[in-house]
């Protein structure tokens, strides 16, 4: 069940609590004490004395001070002055998670300020208030809000004309876009501001960056580089990301900024999985932090690391020393979000611990969460009491598996594998029973649940819904369990942004979302084929799935830019079948679309790793040209996905089968499954589909065959890619049977094809190339006479020739690319890229192919729709067929790498 969960939503929200207090610090530093004119200097001197107070940590004697100060203001009738110090108070009262208090006092001060004539005395004041008040509707989760408060508090900057606060606003509302999972407006935001109005995000790496990077840069500007620095690292950007922050790190004197740099410095080397630069650079910024609080974050995230490295003996030295600073800190909202994150993470430790002496204990964790919850209710801050009993509910769900699996409880083992599922170092003082933990646990989840809807935290809330879910199921109550799921499901739909666009979460996706869904179909869908299920649960079921496919796309793009819009398959084509192939932990589910809107299913008991080993070694044995070994693969995957359904797709008169493929069976070749004396082609056309999310479907002789052809014969790095001798052979094969344009070698260049494509509209756009479909869609390119295209610059190409969206590419053929060859994400990325670049469907290999094959099937391919008008499906199963009774290509791997996916007309 995706055991890293156990420490991810703790993380994420650890990291922006980090994120916030840097904001909250920084407001600071636009205060306009210069322009401050109260009547009396008594007052100010206490105005200003609550800011130390402030500044110290002395959050309740700094609200006193200035409560003071405010009565004062408003019997000399100080109406600007009472609106500043208000605005200070919101800030304290948002320190404490006191947000009711903050709200009353930012709109309070707002109110004052607003009742003012304009001039440079107010506007000042007026300005800063709106960046505070941002920086409460961030607090609270609701960035849009403080998207549009720093918008305003920027536009009254401009009017009194402040660099600083200009530029402090614009830094702040990056910030709020990076929350809202807009990384690329985001990143331009800052760019405009530190860089060049005219520089792409895309564009910035060291060569357009370091003339801005100068050696003087001011702290304003230093805070707004560490926020791109950010963002670059969490667009995948890490090098040009490591380069800024190193770059800036030189220039710092303020010991808490070069702590924060380090920190981030460190996390990005661990993504780039230099684990011991990762700990240097904590320990370095260890060094550097002077206040307890940084430190203490620094030190709790190279707890993580040590944690994850599996460094045991180094992790419990370090938990003692933050052990020791947590007892020491002051009651304040860091506090709590330091003993919860370290309950996540020691609940991480006893995931991946082996050593039992050195285990975590389940009593420390529960003593952790405890402690945060009452502490959070004695400071009123509201977020830590719903993730302290959150987290409390998670501990006793970890208790009660631990003592299920132990008895070996059959619930458990539906959604858990007991595998490796380790103990608390004092786990066997547990002398509680399985049942009495569960109903601990939806106690505890419930009451965090209902805190979080109230509070409208859809981040924190699926979490908890995700949880009730497991606990209800374990105690039998499943309707319950689905519709606890189902909430789950529908609460992340309104995370889709943020899940799809933040690159850290983008390894977590597997942990975080990707079970949701599972579970839930593991729930609705019976494990056994004697167990009558409703039309309506299945139906369900295949909502369920298509949802997890624009989900996996979205990821990993990180964009979103697919929607979830089925078609009606009947009215597409009434010869068709849609097969889903369901890869759960303990089962192969496979559900059947029929053309009259039944729904067929059938289940093969089976773990998915004895699936994944099948799977692959059919492929496997295809692409070493084995003599017979896949036959009996392809028939067992045949026996599984087929065969329970032929009967009824021979009532049906089903023509096409359509593949949406989950995981690793997007890298089959699935037209080469066998039945015991023929392949799947022979009997069916074969497509792939990455969802019934299609464009409008339209037959390709509709609009005509005219194809623009891009080819290489050979490359401009020899050394990296084998010349492609055919391509001058499959091109003059295609200039016999359609209209088209060709660009071959030197005139194959990216500024060419963006002349071609510009003044011309082309329903087949054809590439024979070299390149590759990668796990990472930023090392997904083809190749051209100059330059790699990567996959963002090609599908802003093939946009250009359809502006409009009226006259879409048809059909996108990558001939000779090595597309789709990694793992199941790969052939993920090829699937979601045509329904970017706004290709209704796309002809690509599983694997790179022989170029003398290629040109022969493609010339037959051609053949099939310019004389014989078929189908993309039925063109590609003739040429296959015919590559079939070739004695030299009949050899699956040299026709059964091409997959037709999108629309198969």
């Amino acid at each position: 069940m995706g055991k890293m969960l156990l420490v991810m939503g703790s993380l994420v929200r650890f990291l922006l609590l980090l994120f916030l207090s840097f904001i909250l610090t920084f407001s600071w530093s636009n205060v306009p004490w210069n322009q401050v004119m109260a009547v009396s200097p008594v007052l100010l001197e206490q105005e200003q004395q609550g800011r130390k107070w402030y500044q110290q940590g002395e959050i309740n004697r700094a609200i006193e001070t200035w409560l003071n100060t405010i009565e004062d203001y408003e019997k000399q009738g100080e109406i600007v002055a009472q609106g500043r110090v208000l605005s200070y108070l919101a800030l304290a009262y948002s320190y404490l998670g006191q947000w009711q208090q903050a709200d009353s006092s930012i709109n309070k001060s707002l109110d004052l300020l607003q009742s003012q004539p304009e001039n440079n005395k107010v506007l000042p004041i007026l300005a800063e208030a709106f960046n505070i008040q941002g920086t409460l509707f961030l607090g609270r989760g609701n960035p849009l809000a403080a998207l549009s408060s720093w918008e305003q508090s920027t536009a009254t900057y401009e009017k009194v004309q402040d660099t600083s606060g200009v530029l402090t606003t614009n830094i702040n509302q990056a910030r709020a876009l990076q929350s809202l999972g807009l990384y690329t407006k985001a990143c331009q935001k800052l760019s405009e501001n530190l860089i060049d109005n005219s520089l792409e995000c895309d564009q910035l790496n060291l060569e357009k960056i370091n003339p801005y990077l100068s050696n003087d840069l001011t702290s304003l500007q230093q805070a707004g580089w560490l926020s791109l620095g950010q963002i670059l690292r969490q667009q995948g950007n890490l090098g040009t990301s490591e380069l800024i922050l190193n770059k800036i790190l030189d220039q710092v004197y303020s010991q808490e900024t070069k702590a924060s740099i380090l920190l981030n410095i460190g996390q990005g080397l661990q993504l780039q999985n230099d684990i011991e630069g990762a700990k240097d650079s904590y320990q370095q910024a260890i060094i550097a932090a002077s206040n307890v609080e940084t430190r203490l974050k620094i030190q709790l995230n190279k707890l993580n690391l040590l944690i994850t490295e599996n460094s045991w003996i180094e992790a419990q030295e370090l938990l003692i020393d933050i052990e020791n600073i947590i007892l020491q800190l002051p009651l304040s909202k860091t506090k709590v979000d330091s003993q919860i994150y370290l309950a996540n993470l020691l609940l991480k430790w006893s995931n991946l611990g082996t050593a039992s002496d050195l285990l975590p204990s389940w009593t420390k964790v529960q003593n952790l969460l405890e402690n945060a919850q009452k502490d959070a209710e004695i400071i009123n801050y509201e977020k830590g009491i719903i993730y302290a009993l959150g987290d409390l509910g998670k501990l006793y769900e970890k208790l009660a598996i631990n003592k299920a699996c132990q008895n070996n409880n059959n619930l458990v083992s539906d959604l858990y594998n007991c595998e490796n599922n380790h103990q608390f170092s004092d786990s066997n003082q547990i002398n509680l029973s399985s049942n009495f933990l569960n109903n601990q646990a939806k106690k505890f989840t419930e009451q965090a649940l209902i805190k979080a809807q109230s509070k409208q935290i859809p981040n924190t809330t699926y979490v908890l819904q995700w949880q009730l879910g497991r606990i209800l199921y374990r105690l039998d109550f499943k309707k319950e369990a689905i519709a606890a799921y189902l909430e789950a499901v529908r609460s992340l739909q309104i995370l889709t942004v943020d899940l799809a666009n933040n690159r850290d979460n983008q390894f977590s996706f597997q942990e975080k979302v990707d079970p949701v869904y599972r579970e839930l179909l593991s729930l609705l869908l019976p494990n056994n084929n004697q167990t009558i299920v409703s039309q309506q649960t299945l139906e369900q079921a295949r909502q369920q799935i298509e949802a997890l496919q624009v989900a996996q796309i979205n990821n990993f793009f990180n964009d979103i830019c697919v929607e979830n819009e089925p078609v009606d398959v009947a009215e597409i084509d009434p010869t068709a079948a849609i097969i889903y192939p369901i890869i759960l932990s303990d089962r192969l589910a496979v559900l059947v679309s029929l053309p009259d809107k039944s729904l067929a299913f059938h289940t093969t008991k089976i773990t998915q790793k004895e699936l994944e080993k099948q799977v692959k070694q059919f492929r496997y044995n295809i692409v070493i040209r084995s003599q017979r070994a896949f036959f009996d693969d392809g028939k067992v995957l045949y026996e599984w996905l087929i065969e329970p359904f032929r009967e009824t797709l021979e009532e049906f008169k089903i023509e096409t089968l359509v593949f949406v493929s989950d995981g690793v069976f997007r890298n089959a070749p699935m037209g080469a499954l066998y039945d015991g004396q023929k392949y799947l082609i022979e009997n069916y056309k074969v497509a792939v589909s990455p969802g019934l999310t299609l464009l409008s479907p339209k037959p390709l002789q509709n609009r005509g065959l005219k194809t623009l052809f891009g080819g290489l014969t050979e490359t401009f790095e020899q050394e990296k890619f084998v010349p492609l001798f055919y391509v001058q052979q499959e091109l003059k094969s295609i200039q016999r049977k359609v209209p088209n344009t060709a660009l071959l070698n030197e005139d194959f260049t990216l500024n060419n094809l963006e002349k071609v494509l510009k003044n011309q509209s082309f329903p087949i756009v054809h590439f024979a190339t070299h390149g590759q479909f990668s796990s990472d869609f930023e090392q997904t390119f083809i190749v051209a006479w100059d330059s790699y295209i990567n996959v963002l610059q090609l599908e802003k190409l093939l946009k250009e020739n359809d502006p409009r969206g009226s006259n879409p590419i048809e059909l996108l053929i990558l001939s000779a690319c090595e597309t789709a060859s990694g793992d199941s994400r790969a052939a993920l990325g090829l699937a979601g890229f045509a329904g970017r670049a706004g290709a209704r469907s796309t002809l690509a290999t599983l694997w790179s192919v022989n170029d003398q094959a290629a040109a022969v099937i493609m010339e037959q391919f051609y053949k099939e729709l310019s004389t014989n008008k078929l189908s993309k499906a039925e063109a590609l199963r003739k040429a296959q067929s015919t590559m079939l009774k070739n004695r030299w290509y009949r050899h699956p791997f040299y026709w059964s790498a091409y997959t037709l996916v999108g629309n198969w007309l």
